[in-house]
């Protein structure tokens, strides 16, 4: 039960939360359908999610060691905080259906992120040398992933708090990217397992533009800036598209559900704030590729799992 699987949690809730987003842009028979996916979408990232913390809560009791092992892992430890981030998702993608429970969910995931935040950016400070070639993209999930917290935030009323969080996530993304485009040019390439999480340099930007838009309420250079960075992360992800089809499957992959959840939902926020038919039907074209991605990551993760290549021992 590998610490990353948390991430195929935030994956699934992305997705829900897109397909509201898309119900709320479409309009006739297209917006129906995406209510419904949205609305089974839900209950899979709640069922999936309600599994994946409890099995590894069973694996923290029974196998406290490789929990451990995990954390003092130079890649594996970047994954923990995806717990409390999918927390806060789920909370968010709550928040249109139970307020009243998706409000205890999102102090929890606050105050986990927080803890998990301080936990990791302090590990990288230690006593022990980081080799510089174990650095991806994964490394912004524990420190930029603050910029999660203000999405629902800003409607449960934590408006400050909210701010204290992007500023963070905000400040740690700007500190953090000019470090792994170094590693991406200066050193060796990314074992091809990795390669999927190239697309984690997506969400980033697209996050802290959705994040931004709740905290100002509307379009101003800086929220212009985030989504033009988004763009561009998502095209030079694109261009990669080739090498990730080519990479062998593992959790890995999940990679690409959450910041093609977050492409999609920046992309029809902005095609609402601007009034733009044009974004806005390519964000539900967004949408539609989102769910078929989610779709095929779920069967390929049961095949993979019936021939035994997840969940097992790390060679």
């Amino acid at each position: 039960m590998p610490v990353g699987l948390f991430g195929m949690v935030m994956g699934l809730a992305g997705a829900t939360i897109a397909s509201q987003r898309a119900a709320h842009t479409a309009s006739g028979l297209l917006a129906t359908v995406a209510d419904r996916v949205a609305l089974g979408m839900a209950g899979v990232t709640l069922a999936v999610g309600a599994f994946i913390f409890l099995a590894y809560l069973i694996k923290l009791m029974r196998y406290p060691h490789a929990v451990v092992e995990e954390w003092h892992h130079h890649v594996r430890i970047n994954f923990f905080p995806a717990a409390s981030i999918a927390l806060a998702l789920v909370a968010t993608m709550l928040l249109p259906i139970a307020p009243e429970v998706a409000r205890p969910i999102w102090i929890v995931a606050a105050i986990g992120h927080a803890i998990g935040f301080v936990g990791v950016v302090s590990s990288w400070m230690g006593p022990r040398t980081i080799p510089v070639a174990t650095l991806n993209p994964a490394w912004f999930i524990p420190a930029v992933g603050n910029v999660v917290m203000p999405i629902a935030g800003v409607s449960l009323g934590y408006v400050s708090v909210s701010w204290l969080y992007f500023g963070v996530g905000v400040v740690f993304w700007l500190l953090l990217l000019p470090m792994v485009i170094h590693r991406f040019v200066f050193e060796a390439p990314l074992p091809p397992k990795l390669v999927p999480t190239l697309a984690i340099l997506i969400a980033p930007p697209a996050v802290a533009f959705i994040a931004y838009v709740k905290l100002s309420g509307g379009l101003d250079a800086g929220a212009q800036l985030l989504f033009g960075a988004t763009i561009a992360f998502a095209a030079l992800v694109a261009a990669a598209a080739g090498r990730i089809a080519r990479a062998p499957f593992g959790v890995p992959f999940w990679a690409l559900s959450f910041p093609s959840a977050a492409l999609t939902i920046a992309t029809l926020a902005y095609g609402e704030k601007t009034a733009n038919l044009g974004v806005s039907y390519a964000g539900l074209a967004l949408w539609a590729l989102l769910i078929v991605l989610i779709a095929a990551l779920l069967v390929r993760t049961m095949v993979a799992h019936w021939r035994g290549q997840i969940c097992v021992p790390e060679k």
